[in-house]
């Protein structure tokens, strides 16, 4: 296994050790240490782990679960100011390979206990297996042991994915968990509760502890070890339905206005998330077969409104013109057979914000307006340059649905017809059916929940969704299954591919 002298020395001459060892905490279950790795490419891959003290990340990189000839790398140093997280980025890893990794935090020698972790490199002629879904600790529902934690990370686990993509709403930053809540049916939901997520998050330290709080359950600690997630955010990252400037009308709030929320709320996701570099939106190519796409339409969009307006312009911004093009440009040059494109929220399913002003790019049916203007530029960018094989991936309305747009049902018609699949929640309340917009021409297919579900069922009722996408390397096909908590599969979509 190759790595450059510079990786193995990276950082080194930079690292300063304070004279005695700087505690998080006392090492209890609510201070967790933890591994991830994220953004995985044939040769690539961004690694993160946690510890309880300052020091320097010392990983041992190898190519068997004994770490014989294992390879030691530095990172950078740790302490109080980034929470005792740490991130390194590594290039020279071999394509096609089991890789074996295990981290600890070194201070001055003393390297403590390792944290050890496996993935798989991307590479040609194999076949992709990868996960999607989103939405975690929503509507009030954290870590609840005694129905053993946050239990859908663990049926994930089991199909032993390449990754995961997680949409995004990692933590619910404006949703203060209690210690019980009283469930429908009778029964009691108890929650690890701890200081930072007894209240609405708004500190660096509060928002920290939001997305600390995960790694406390052992059923997503685990998987974290064994498949890596490729992170996207929403909107609960910083609170419900913001935009740059947005004013926060919570009385629980101290700031008021959103911009006071969004710059210690991305500190927090990037300290807690194996981002490769230091921006949201980006692509990952995962070797012939598959190139993902990953969407920020919180960081640039617009004011929430009508979203009726007849013309493109800063209040219509839903990825704003550098993401827009950026997403254009990169589609066009992907070499990769299937292109995935991650997206928050889903294109064409109606879902409202305050009074009734809309939060994601749908409007009603009709011509694009509004929020739509860029979907149907980006549309027809992809139809004018012949860019096929691309599949939308969603979450955040909180259940899972297979939907079908085609510019024969569609009032908006320069566009190829492509498929949007949504997954979740992951550990959250569950949401309700909403009505398509028909701009882009939805059919549904399949929806995970029935009609008159009460919302916000907490995930006892059964009601969690996450997919499974698969590519057969030799047939160039793929299949997204839905499954549920308890990894019983619900439904399934072929699909061949275009021009092969």
């Amino acid at each position: 296994m190759k790595l450059s002298r510079r990786q193995l020395l990276i950082g080194a001459s930079a690292a300063t050790f304070a004279p005695s060892v700087a505690w998080a905490d006392d090492g209890d279950k609510l201070n967790p240490r933890s591994i991830a790795v994220g953004d995985v490419g044939p040769k690539s891959a961004t690694f993160w782990a946690r510890g309880r003290r300052e020091g320097r990340l010392l990983l041992n990189i190898a190519d068997n679960p004994d770490f014989s000839n294992a390879r030691e790398v530095w990172g950078p140093f740790t302490g109080a100011d980034v929470d005792f997280t740490a991130r390194l980025s590594l290039d020279e890893l071999p394509w096609n390979q089991q890789v074996f990794w295990r981290a600890t935090i070194d201070h001055d020698g003393d390297q403590g206990e390792w944290m050890v972790g496996t993935f798989r490199t991307a590479g040609p002629d194999r076949d992709v297996r990868f996960a999607w879904g989103g939405d975690t600790g929503g509507q009030g529902f954290g870590i609840d042991e005694t129905r053993g934690g946050m239990r859908i990370f663990e049926a994930i686990r089991t199909h032993k994915p390449d990754f995961l993509i997680h949409c995004g709403d990692l933590a619910y930053s404006d949703g203060p968990f209690k210690a019980t809540l009283k469930l429908p049916n009778g029964g009691t939901w108890h929650n690890i509760v701890t200081p930072e997520t007894a209240k609405v998050s708004e500190t660096l330290a509060e928002l920290r502890g939001r997305f600390r709080y995960n790694h406390i359950d052992d059923n997503f600690r685990n998987m974290l070890t064994e498949v890596p997630v490729f992170h996207m955010w929403d909107d609960h990252e910083v609170k419900n339905n913001f935009w740059p400037g947005a004013p926060v009308k919570d009385i629980r709030y101290k700031a008021w206005n959103a911009n006071a929320l969004i710059g210690p709320a991305k500190r927090a996701f990037f300290e807690y998330t194996p981002i490769g570099g230091g921006r949201i939106y980006r692509n990952v190519k995962y070797g012939p077969l598959l190139e993902v796409f990953m969407l920020d339409t919180r960081s640039e969009r617009g004011p929430n409104s009508m979203n009726e307006q007849p013309n493109y312009g800063f209040d219509t911004q839903w990825l704003g013109p550098f993401q827009r093009d950026w997403l254009k440009r990169t589609l066009r040059e992907s070499t990769a057979l299937w292109k995935v494109i991650a997206c928050d929220m889903p294109l064409g399913i109606r879902s409202g914000g305050e009074k009734k002003k809309s939060d994601n790019a749908t409007n009603g049916d009709g011509v694009p307006l509004g929020r739509e203007l860029e979907i149907a530029d980006i549309l027809s960018d992809l139809k004018k340059h012949g860019v096929r094989n691309t599949v939308w991936l969603t979450a955040d309305l909180h259940f899972a649905q297979a939907t079908k747009y085609h510019p024969d049902d569609a009032v908006f018609k320069d566009f190829d017809p492509f498929w949007e699949f949504m997954a979740g929640p992951l550990n959250a309340g569950t949401g309700m059916l909403h009505p398509l917009d028909n701009t882009f021409g939805p059919n549904l297919e399949w929806a995970s929940i029935p009609k008159g579900l009460p919302r916000h069922a907490p995930p006892s009722d059964g009601f969690q969704f996450y997919g499974i996408v698969e590519i057969n390397a030799q047939t160039k096909a793929m299949a997204v299954r839905f499954f549920n908590a308890e990894a019983k599969e619900l439904h399934v979509v072929n699909i061949d591919p275009v021009g092969v």
